[in-house]
């Protein structure tokens, strides 16, 4: 691995951004192209290579196993020749993965003569159901693919404590969470509408989740003094009885609208191996957009959300703070209001960007 370092500031340093997702991937998005935006004031030109164009995301996830086999191929062959031709880039950021195949072909084609930084935001090292993925998705080599990289990398990046503990026996590993820039969302105002608005936003690897938190919410829609709707973006869930389910798929700006309509953000979560390295995203959006949360309290959860909402366990704990929220807009206002501060001091890119800025540069 090349020892190259930038430490002249006003020089430009050429950084490529790889990942085995799609542009439009949350983790691509959080991880990677949230943070590059700012990166170029530090010096710092981040270059974003995905695996999967959009087009080629939107057939992946559409497609038959046959379908499925050739975009993925055509992928990998595409991303090799970007990563051979970025000879000039002396340092490559990779998220997660780079392949989705058991090979290390791309993995190797990335760290070829780079240094190498290592960014992790899940227990990518689990695999098959208990990480809600596919039984057979062990074979892809996850465990082995985050060994290799970490072994490799002059420092990794984790998104939690959890998971810096697993990754700090390869190398230096700092902590940076994932990242909402609040300038991004538009505060909720919150009064008293026709209706309770409870709302998700995830994927439909996610949305069983919803599945451990819905006595719960039949039990709001039956004490509940106005009709409740729970507005579900990115996924779906199960009729639920006294609960008006809405769903929509997700996009940039129907996420935009969701949360200017949401009253109670959810974020249910199963106390397992792989929920407990999340890194509370979900939650970290509502607050951002000055919308209470109410969690479970697994992994890192209770620790994001702090003041701005609820970190509970059981059915009980969950009707009661639904209950208290639903009853008053000025709590739900001032929840909202402790979460956007939250945000902004904690995890926005304003706060992590240094840091990042130094690890890239090889200063931290």
């Amino acid at each position: 691995m090349s020892n190259t370092r930038a430490t002249d500031a006003g020089r430009g340093l050429r950084v490529l951004g790889t990942s085995c997702q799609g542009m439009a991937d949350a983790a691509f998005r959080v991880r990677l192209e949230l943070p590059g935006r700012g990166l170029t004031a530090h010096g710092i030109e981040l270059e974003l290579l995905p695996l999967f164009s959009k087009e080629a995301t939107r057939r992946f996830r559409e497609a038959g196993a046959l379908a499925k086999a050739r975009t993925l191929a055509f992928s990998r062959r595409h991303l090799k020749r970007e990563l051979e031709a970025a000879g000039n880039a002396s340092t490559v950021v990779v998220q997660r993965g780079v392949d989705l195949a058991p090979q290390l072909t791309l993995e190797r084609a990335a760290a070829h003569g780079r240094r190498l930084i290592y960014d992790v935001d899940d227990a990518i090292w689990l695999s098959g159901p208990r990480t809600g993925g596919h039984r057979l998705s062990s074979l892809k080599g996850a465990a082995r693919r985050v060994r290799w990289l970490s072994e490799r990398a002059e420092h990794t990046i984790a998104g939690n404590e959890i998971l810096a503990e697993h990754l700090a026996p390869y190398g230096p590993v700092t902590v940076v969470p994932s990242l909402v820039d609040p300038v991004d969302y538009g505060l909720r105002e919150h009064e008293q509408g026709e209706e309770v608005t409870l709302g998700w936003i995830g994927s439909p690897t996610t949305a069983p989740y919803l599945g451990g938190v819905a006595g719960a919410l039949e039990r709001f829609g039956q004490v509940s003094e106005r009709p409740v709707r729970l507005l579900l973006l990115g996924g779906s869930a199960p009729p639920l009885e006294g609960v008006r389910v809405e769903e929509r798929a997700w996009c940039p700006a129907a996420e935009r609208q969701a949360l200017a309509e949401i009253d109670i953000g959810l974020m249910p979560l199963p106390d397992t191996p792989w929920t407990r390295g999340k890194c509370a995203y979900k939650a970290l959006q509502y607050m951002a957009a000055g919308i209470p949360a109410v969690v479970d309290d697994v992994g890192i959860s209770a620790r994001a959300v702090g003041g701005a909402g609820y970190a509970v366990t059981g059915e009980g704990h969950w009707l009661e703070s639904l209950e208290a929220l639903a009853a008053d807009a000025g709590l739900r206002a001032k929840l909202g209001a402790a979460g956007r501060r939250r945000v902004e001091a904690d995890f926005s890119p304003r706060r992590w960007l240094p840091t990042i800025a130094a690890i890239i540069r090889g200063e931290s």
